[in-house]
């Protein structure tokens, strides 16, 4: 996104979105790796080169899954084609 504006308005509805489905998310584990993955997601649309977030004990690969999945279609629903690039650059 070139318009700074529209991106910091992408930024603080992608964060509204996505903290309210994370608070939704009762397991502790769960709920800190959502809070991760959605920091993750906003370094990735600022810019920034990032990692996946490690996977704790205890969180199953089909919360996992299920997690990643809401967050990215969240994502993508904010920030339309630049995260779709920066995604392939994920390390």
């Amino acid at each position: 996104m070139n318009n700074l504006p529209e991106f910091s308005v992408a930024l603080l509805e992608f964060n509204a979105e996505a903290v309210l489905y994370c608070q939704g998310i009762s397991e502790t584990v769960a709920h800190d790796y959502a809070m991760e993955y959605t920091r993750m997601i906003q370094n990735r649309a600022k810019g920034i080169e990032v990692s996946l977030p490690r996977i704790p004990v205890g969180l199953f690969e089909p919360n996992r899954n299920l997690i990643r999945a809401t967050l990215e279609r969240m994502c993508e629903k904010h920030f339309p084609s630049p995260s779709n690039e920066r995604r392939s650059r994920v390390t």
